[in-house]
């Protein structure tokens, strides 16, 4: 399809009509302050790295979107149509011409979701050391400062922005030590469907839990901000976590597809909104489905541990009780894998360390506000 896609642009395309394209597929990432290194929002920005881009769309590297095709829609794909890659590749191929851009929609300058209704800190700047590469750290955010010591709040969305796009890999929020919800690096903001909401109990401290990796023995720094946008009114849903792990991982010293399962049987009638994979440098694919089914509604492969991000559902799953999600991982630990982090093979275990591996799935499900 993208064959007879490049096939048909025959006219000119110039900046005019790439700008719109580029803002829609890349510039949330791509921008100033985003986890993209470089800023396609301008023309010149985005003409000098003109080559890079075309390798990476032919290449099916960026944007960042390795889920294969699935049953159920995602709201937040970044699978670009053809038509869109052979209009970009066209313009690359006939020498970036320059030309006044269409309007886009017009970006809040921090916020990918808009202004904030509260903006959250950490308290000071946190140092990874060198010697590290994974660091957990979290804070608390009073019910004050939350606007819960008098009555429970509701927030609909929330979005994560770490002074240091290259260190903060994922970040978990809770009420009580349970986790409500889940952020990743390659996230823009996380936001539910009209009626549902997490909720922030009167007088409970939230948790801010964040998870560091670096990809280098460096020191390096940190400030993270978590925006939060609340309900206007009164939900009929709430949302939290639910969590499918496999503690006793156990991935052998030199096989290179190595299979680890288990299941998570659902309680109650829930109603599955988004999915967070949490693994590391092992992981190579991961999959769930409805036991009974023969298609996996989320399949990613190659899972890359460095541009991790939520899969939104575009319409909720209906997960009825005494449903089984079946959870599959396939990992490398041998030599043939670059990002083994062990230059001699050992068995890996589970444990968030980065150098061992981790077997999870974060599911947000809501069920009725009681």
């Amino acid at each position: 399809m993208l064959l007879v896609a490049l096939a048909s642009q025959s006219q000119q395309v110039s900046w005019r009509e790439v700008a719109p394209l580029l803002d829609r597929w890349c510039n949330s990432c791509h921008r100033a302050g985003q986890v993209g290194p470089f800023d396609f929002t301008s023309y010149d920005g985005a003409s000098a790295y003109a080559p890079e881009i075309a390798r990476d769309l032919l290449a099916g590297k960026m944007p960042p979107w390795h889920s294969k095709p699935s049953p159920l829609a995602y709201s937040n794909s970044r699978q670009v149509p053809d038509e869109v890659i052979a209009k970009l590749l066209h313009w690359i191929n006939t020498g970036t011409q320059p030309g006044k851009p269409l309007p886009t929609p017009k970006r809040h300058p921090q916020w990918n979701l808009g202004a904030p209704d509260l903006v959250l800190s950490q308290p000071k700047e946190h140092t990874v050391d060198a010697e590290k590469t994974v660091d957990i750290v979290s804070f608390e955010v009073s019910p004050a400062e939350l606007g819960t010591d008098k009555q429970d709040r509701f927030f609909e969305a929330f979005e994560f922005r770490p002074s240091n796009r290259n260190l903060l890999h994922h970040a978990v929020l809770k009420i009580d030590s349970q986790p409500i919800a889940a952020w990743a690096l390659c996230d823009n903001g996380i936001r539910l469907e009209a009626g549902v909401a997490w909720m922030l109990p009167k007088g409970a401290p939230l948790t801010v839990e964040l998870h560091y990796f670096k990809r280098n023995l460096r020191l390096a720094r940190d400030l993270t901000r978590l925006a939060l946008y609340f309900a206007k009114q009164k939900p009929i849903r709430s949302a939290t976590l639910l969590e499918i792990t496999k503690p006793d991982l156990r991935i052998p010293a030199g096989v290179n597809l190595h299979l680890e399962k288990t299941v998570l049987r659902v309680a109650e009638n829930l109603r599955l909104h988004s999915i967070l994979p949490i693994f590391q440098l092992l992981a190579e694919d991961v999959r769930l489905r409805l036991k009974g089914e023969q298609d996996y509604f989320l399949w990613v492969a190659p899972f890359e541990h460095h541009l991790m991000s939520s899969y939104q559902l575009a319409k909720p799953l209906l997960l009825a009780s005494d449903a089984v999600i079946e959870a599959e991982a396939v990992y490398d630990n041998s030599t043939q894998n670059e990002n083994n982090p062990h230059q001699k093979l050992r068995e890996v275990r589970f444990a968030e360390n980065g150098l061992d591996e981790t077997f999870r799935f974060w599911l947000t499900v809501s069920r009725p506000l009681r």
